[in-house]
């Protein structure tokens, strides 16, 4: 069976699948935002929810696959330790241990969004909000470690990605800000004495 994954084209499975699971990430994040915007409800919130589920699940599952890949890949020659352990590379250590981290943040985040019953509401909130650093994280290490990052189409995807998470980002705070600015302003009800 090994002969069989060496005849593999790893190079291109590695690649294919570091630039899939990155877009995953990035759908999954943006949707993740919506979801939990105050202006979505009912049976759109719950389907957002699902896809949001689903992207980062599956994104995640792209990810191990890319390190397994490059793991049995002739031409990088990673090994497992180099792979695992953060910021061990003998080359280009801070791209690789940043793409490390960002697939840890990714694996914490799902984990502790199963338990999240078991957590308390604050926590599990401010672990989710790491999103937004493992994000950055994977965009930096695929920018500056992702081998077809010198193509226009990768690297304007990449760009394009990031404008996507921050544009999300911008219009969900002022959705959050217009529905706090209308909670203060409606007129406040009083009961009729009895």
């Amino acid at each position: 069976m090994t002969d069989w994954l060496m005849q593999l084209p790893t190079w291109v499975i590695t690649r294919v699948a570091g630039l899939s699971a990155f877009y995953l990430l990035t759908i999954g994040v943006v949707s993740g935002i919506f979801c939990g915007s105050p202006g979505i409800k009912g049976v759109w919130k719950a389907r957002i929810f699902r896809f949001h589920s689903w992207t980062q699940g599956f994104g995640l599952i792209v990810a191990i696959a890319h390190v397994i890949v490059l793991a049995i890949d002739r031409y990088a020659k990673f090994d497992w330790i180099t792979l695992i352990i953060p910021f061990s590379a003998p080359q280009h250590r801070l791209e690789y241990g940043l793409g490390s981290l960002a697939m840890y943040g990714l694996l914490a985040i799902l984990l502790t969004s199963d338990f999240r019953g078991l957590l308390a509401n604050r926590i599990w909130k401010t672990i989710h909000m790491t999103a937004y650093p493992v994000f950055f994280l994977a965009l930096i290490h695929g920018l500056f470690s992702g081998t077809d990052s010198a193509k226009p189409l990768v690297f304007w995807s990449y760009a394009a990605a990031a404008l996507l998470v921050v544009a999300a980002t911008v219009i969900r705070a002022l959705t959050e800000m217009n529905k706090t600015r209308e909670k203060r302003a409606a007129p406040i009800r009083r009961q009729p004495l009895p």
